[in-house]
């Protein structure tokens, strides 16, 4: 398959298309109520693994590095947003790590901190597809299918089963009431 066969794709097309959303709905993160945010994360990460499983596996073009657009400052202030709306729901345990073969302890992780890290690669993806360059394009495919098998796709699903457990472990309904 030719570069330009990859670039424009049906596949990499879906996967471009959920990713932009993903990314979009992360930075309204502030406009929405705890429910609302974990039922459509719910939603939309399974997409997102699926169209990303289905990117190509293919060797790059070029071996420079790609250039990243999310600054370490707008990560954080994502982190914080995301922090923020789930509070006391943003710890999870893990057992899908490595320090867990040494450790007799649970590890802690965190939703928050999870999906800065999914959107920091979904976002320099999008914003590099957006240059319209089809080398850049080509090669942003496939470091992002690079970044999915060996980082955020085991987050990707440990974090959907954080979500899973927030929705259905607790009443989210009553939540909101409570706060209103």
């Amino acid at each position: 398959m030719e570069k330009e066969d990859i670039v424009f794709s049906r596949n990499t097309v879906e996967f471009v298309t959920v990713a932009a959303e993903f990314c979009a709905y992360l930075e309204r993160t502030n406009e929405h109520q705890r429910k609302e945010f974990v039922e459509t994360l719910l939603k939309l990460l399974p997409l997102l693994y699926i169209k990303a499983q289905m990117l190509p596996d293919e060797e790059r073009i070029n071996d420079e590095d790609m250039e990243d657009f999310v600054t370490e400052d707008s990560y954080e202030v994502l982190r914080m947003t995301i922090y923020d709306l789930l509070a006391d729901k943003d710890a999870y345990l893990d057992v899908f790590v490595a320090e867990m073969k040494y450790s007799d302890t649970p590890v802690s992780k965190s939703i928050s901190e999870d999906l800065a890290d999914i959107y920091q690669d979904i976002k320099n993806f999008v914003c590099l597809f957006q240059l319209g360059i089809n080398e850049t394009m080509h090669d942003a495919i496939i470091e992002c299918n690079e970044h999915f098998r060996q980082f955020w796709g085991q987050t990707l699903v440990n974090t959907l089963r954080a979500l899973h457990d927030i929705r259905y472990s607790t009443n989210l309904d009553e939540e909101e009431e409570d706060n209103e």
